[in-house]
């Protein structure tokens, strides 16, 4: 269970960081309204805006 904080410190260190499962990547994405953290599922790109109630489903995901 990931905070708010520790989302974007993740994501500023590159770390892998998911959501809900391994086939969700969370990403900073610019909008026009400014930079997003969405979660992109990765077999059909589908992308999503994270509420603040998701953040803490991220995890960052386990090198195998």
């Amino acid at each position: 269970m990931m905070t708010l904080r520790e989302l974007t410190q993740s994501l500023a260190s590159g770390q892998d960081v998911r959501w809900a499962n391994d086939g969700y990547r969370v990403h900073w994405k610019e909008t026009p309204r400014g930079p997003m953290i969405v979660a992109t599922f990765t077999s059909n790109n589908f992308t999503c805006a994270l509420d603040d109630s998701e953040v803490k489903g991220c995890y960052i995901k386990e090198q195998s």
